[in-house]
This record gives C-alpha cells, structure tokens and sequence, in this order.
C-alpha cells in the first residue's frame, strides 16, 4: 500500500470509503480488522473497502483520565466498534479522553477538501491483510451484528459481558473487581446477546437412564435444539456467532468471548449422531446439505483463526487453549470419520462433500504445522468402520479372549 502509484490512489479514492477518527492522542494503539499499532499523528483510515470491520482502539494512558485496566494475562483492554460499510461511505469517530466517551457521526458531510488536507495523517487501509480478514469474518452480516451485540453503531470494550453467562466466568478474572465490572457492559450498559446453552444439561427434559448416558457424551441433541430452537434451524449461523466471538477474543481481549468461543466449539465438535443422521435432529428437508456446508465452514474457519493467533499466545494470554483445540479437533475428525463411512442413503456424504471438506481438512492440517500439531487425516475408507476405530473395537464383544490350553 505504501507503492500506490498515483493512478492507483486516484481509484482508491474515489471507490473507498473514509473514517475520520479525533482524539486518539500519539502513542495510543489503533487497529482496524486485526492490523493493531502504536499511532502518532493520526485522524484516520482512508480507502476503506465496504464490508464488516472491527475498528479497535486503545488510549495512551498520559491521554486518558484513568488507567485502562487490563484484561487476561495483563493485556490492556481495547474498545471497539464493529461496523457493516457501505460502499464510499464517510463517518467519525470522535473520542473524548476527558470523558473517555465515544461518538460516532454518520450522517455528516466530509468534504473532499476536508479529506485532502487530512490526508498526510490518514493512513490507508491494509489490504495486504484483507484475505485473511475475510476469512474470519465470512459468515458474519449485518443481521449477526445487531443481534450479538444490540446495533450498528455500539462501541463495546474487552471486558463487556455475554448475556446468561456462568456466575462464576467473570467475578474470577484474576485482576478484575466487581467494582470495575459495573461500567464495562459497553457504553450503554447491555450485554451481548450471544446464543444461550448449557453443556452440562445436553438431553431433553424427560429424558432417563440411557438416553441421559448417550446425550451427555454425544451432544447431537443439544446441537439440534439450539439450531431448531434458536437460529431458524440453519446450523450455519453457529458459525457465524463462533467467528464474532474469536474476533473479540483475539481483537479486543475478550474473556467473555472466550467462553462463547469455546462453548460453541466444543457443541459442534462433540455431536457425533448429528453428523451421521441429521435429519433426526433437524425438521428441515435439506438438513444434510445445511450440515455438510456448516462443517466445510467450521473447518475452514478454524484454519483460518489457527493461522490468525499470534506466535507464543499459547504460552502467555492463552494458556491451554491449544490442548482445547487440539482434543476438539480430533473429536470432530473422528465424528467426521464415521459420518462420512456409515452416513445412510437420505443423509449420504456424496463425492462433492467429500471432495470439499477434505480439502478443507488439509488447510486445517497445514494450519497446525507451524504450532508442531499433527492433526490426524480423516479416515473414511473402509464402509461402516473408521481406521482410528481399530483399538476401540477390540474392546467389548469384539475383545481378544484368551484361550488356556
């Protein structure tokens, strides 16, 4: 972006879109869409391309009124507004450091004179890193932002709340009081509103003996009444709520988002009978087509968020979470194993699925190799029995017997 000739700038300019940002003073950090630095003299972003973005901020504390206080592992916790663009669209932020209040203008004129002469201190948009962008971002709308988090325009911070969540998820924070709570569910005082289950009560009321056994291992029928219950039975909009929680969680510091993050993971991982017969949870006709693309989305997506975590965040903000990912993502491949080997006529993987979520499933290897993961490959050669079954169906009726003779 830096080499723009000026035919290029010229373009730019005038299909882009502009965000005048006042009051962040020199030294305060600015990001926007996962690009996080340290500014000096800044009014801006200058050739915005439409589409969702996460502008992230964080004052320098000889600007502020009050310390920032921080976040997991000591991180300093940032505010953030995530925005669906339209196409040439302008607006400002103003930040107030005395209040340490947001504003955001959109109906107002900025004129090209305006722009022009603040454009030595606005700095372009960095496409160099939109892809990637995109690709955690790729089932995200408009309608998901307003629904997570209230509206177009809220600014939130890293410390906000989820609605429903545990009691005992924020009051441990190591480093966070309730007393410093009670102003940090973002600037008008909502949570977010991200989809609500619980894991430890994953069966149907009613339910006994075996039944409460199976579903409390195999979370197919928790995943079937949160698709059908909550998001219109379309399973890919799970993944729309897990992409926008890891972007709070790895933008903006998020604990809260962490939990949403990990839970919903663990549902879509841990749910073996939905990926075999999913129309024994779904109502809709075309639940296996739904199903298949959700988790050619999933693997994708995780491809694209282990790529995206900074080198060393395991072993400092992040602890364990790589043992999470790693325990979900062999459940999901085991599960995928069997679904794609014993899946029946009406729910069958066809060569097209196949083709593609094992397509994706190398991405998610090569994902992992920087991090020395070896993700195991997916095993659906033999009809009815997956490879890494081998050991488990020794077990049982299938045990060894030994013989005296």
């Amino acid at each position: 972006m830096n080499q723009l000739t000026s035919e290029q700038a010229q373009a730019l300019w005038s299909a882009g879109g502009f965000l005048v940002f006042d009051g962040l003073s020199e030294g305060s950090e600015f990001g926007i869409d996962g690009s996080i630095n340290i500014i000096r003299k800044f009014s801006g972003i200058k050739f915005l391309p439409p589409g969702i973005h996460l502008i992230a901020w964080s004052p320098s504390s000889s600007s502020s009124s009050s310390t920032n206080p921080a976040g997991p592992a000591g991180i300093p916790i940032r505010s953030g507004l995530i925005r669906y663009t339209k196409p040439k669209e302008r607006f400002v932020i103003r930040y107030d450091p005395q209040s340490e209040h947001t504003e955001i203008q959109q109906y107002v004129v900025i004129s090209d004179d305006r722009l022009k002469s603040l454009d030595g201190e606005m700095a372009p948009y960095p496409f160099d890193h939109l892809e990637r962008w995109k690709s955690l971002t790729s089932h995200i709308t408009e309608e998901t932002i307003i629904q997570m988090i209230g509206r177009n325009n809220r600014v939130i911070n890293g410390l906000i709340e989820v609605e429903g969540e545990e009691d005992d998820s924020i009051d441990r924070r190591k480093g966070i009081t309730n007393k410093e709570n009670e102003n940090n569910t973002g600037e008008n005082g909502d949570k977010l509103n991200f989809v609500r289950f619980n894991l430890k009560k994953s069966w149907r009321d009613g339910a006994i003996g075996e039944e409460v056994t199976r579903y409390s291992i195999d979370k197919s029928w928790l995943l079937g009444n949160v698709v059908e219950k909550h998001l219109g039975g379309d399973p890919i909009k799970l993944i729309s709520q897990l992409q926008l929680s890891f972007i709070l969680l790895l933008y903006l510091s998020s604990y809260s988002a962490l939990l949403v993050y990990k839970r919903i993971l663990t549902l879509l991982c841990q749910s073996t009978a939905f990926l075999s017969n999913p129309s024994e949870y779904l109502s809709s006709s075309a639940s296996q087509k739904k199903v298949q693309e959700t988790f050619v989305s999933l693997v994708d997506t995780l491809a694209s968020q282990i790529q995206a975590i900074p080198e060393g965040t395991f072993d400092t903000e992040l602890p364990e979470l790589d043992v999470f990912y790693l325990d979900q993502i062999d459940s999901m491949r085991k599960n995928l194993s069997v679904a794609i080997s014993i899946s029946k006529d009406s729910d069958k993987w066809d060569e097209n699925a196949r083709e593609k979520i094992g397509s994706s499933w190398t991405k998610l290897k090569g994902a992992g190799k920087p991090w020395g993961w070896e993700i195991g490959d997916l095993s659906i050669d033999r009809v009815g029995q997956n490879n890494d079954d081998d050991e488990e169906s020794e077990e049982g009726e299938y045990a060894p017997v030994i013989v005296e003779m």
